[in-house]
């Protein structure tokens, strides 16, 4: 990955390393404000991260204390960690969602021993073994990966206009990667901030994470907002990992196609069986078989195993077996 670079529309891009992560960086965008600059995303939260936003933004001409503000697309900590350094530099604002906002209290508040109790008890629900249960305990952090200093201050609603200097920065509303992810869309360029809702090469992940169901449907809602985007007269993507995004409207195609042959697929690998939810997450496609995932790895899965199973009940396609403990699902 080159260093922070002026890309076209008056763009800044920099890079932001995620130390010992295959993602690689955060690509933390930035742009001049009637402030001073306005950044999309800030990165992850340790001292390499913070090297390199500080160096990358000394490299197009600026300092962290000239940030206005900065915009989250979702509250993930490779997005969100450095806010609490940028906001003590600067005295910048910070912007998130509202339906993200609980999100990041939970996950920057510390991980109890309630937090592993309940992760416990919900992969038991999902019908989990001992075995695994205990693989996750011993495999699961208490540290928080970002702390309380970066949480946000302000709520982007969408539609809102963030003012940039001369023209707009609009929100709009993607959730489903998270409940409440937002793009952002440079109107005088046609150009969006994709975030994580569409990225080149990666399928984001869609995870449901209460079991057996949750109330949220959060594949339906990532459905949703990748035709949103698809309606909108974008030129360019700019994702916050990997390379520009030529044709966002055929990009989110491919994704929108991805997951209904996954749920296709999930679908026929039911067959007459009645499965838990952690059943279906390991008769899922995965990168690898299923028995080599590692514990976290698996525990990522499950939700995502979930949000498929949860909207596969949606669509009237599967149903709850009654009075099956833990749960138990089986094709109508």
């Amino acid at each position: 990955m080159n260093g922070a670079a002026a890309i076209g529309d008056g763009i800044f891009q920099i890079p932001v390393p995620i130390t010992d992560n295959p993602l690689g960086h955060t690509l933390v965008y930035a742009m001049e404000s009637p402030g001073g600059l306005i950044l999309v995303d800030a990165g992850w939260d340790d001292d390499n991260a913070w090297a390199g936003l500080t160096s990358g933004l000394e490299e197009i001409g600026h300092s962290v204390k000239d940030v206005e503000g900065v915009v989250l697309t979702h509250f993930h900590p490779d997005h969100t960690g450095l806010c609490g350094r940028v906001r003590e530099a600067s005295g910048a604002w910070i912007a998130m969602h509202e339906s993200d906002h609980e999100l990041f209290a939970h996950m920057s508040s510390g991980r109890s021993d309630e937090w592993l109790e309940f992760q416990r008890l919900n992969m038991v629900r999902a019908g989990a073994g001992a075995d695994e249960v205990a693989a996750f305990e011993q495999a699961a952090t208490t540290e928080p990966p970002t702390g309380p200093s970066s949480a946000p201050d302000r709520v982007i609603v969408d539609d809102e206009l963030i003012a940039l200097t001369g023209r707009g920065l609009r929100a709009v509303y993607t959730p489903g990667h998270t409940p409440g992810h937002v793009c952002f869309y440079l109107e005088d360029a046609d150009v969006m901030f994709t975030g994580d809702h569409v990225l080149q090469k990666t399928t984001p992940h869609v995870g449901n994470f209460v079991y057996p169901l949750e109330e949220r449907d959060a594949l339906a809602e990532f459905f949703d907002s990748l035709r949103r985007v698809q309606k909108m007269e974008i030129t360019r993507g700019l994702g916050a990992h990997g390379s520009p995004i030529d044709d966002v409207a055929g990009r989110a195609g491919e994704l929108i196609e991805h997951h209904e042959e996954r749920l296709d697929h999930l679908h026929h690998a039911f067959g007459d069986d009645q499965l838990s939810v952690w059943d279906v997450a390991a008769r899922m496609k995965w990168y690898k078989p299923w028995a080599d995932i590692s514990p976290m790895g698996k525990h990522m899965a499950l939700s995502e195993g979930a949000a498929h199973l949860r909207h596969l009940v949606a669509r009237g396609l599967v149903a709850q077996v009654p009075g099956s403990d833990p749960a138990l699902f089986a094709r109508i």
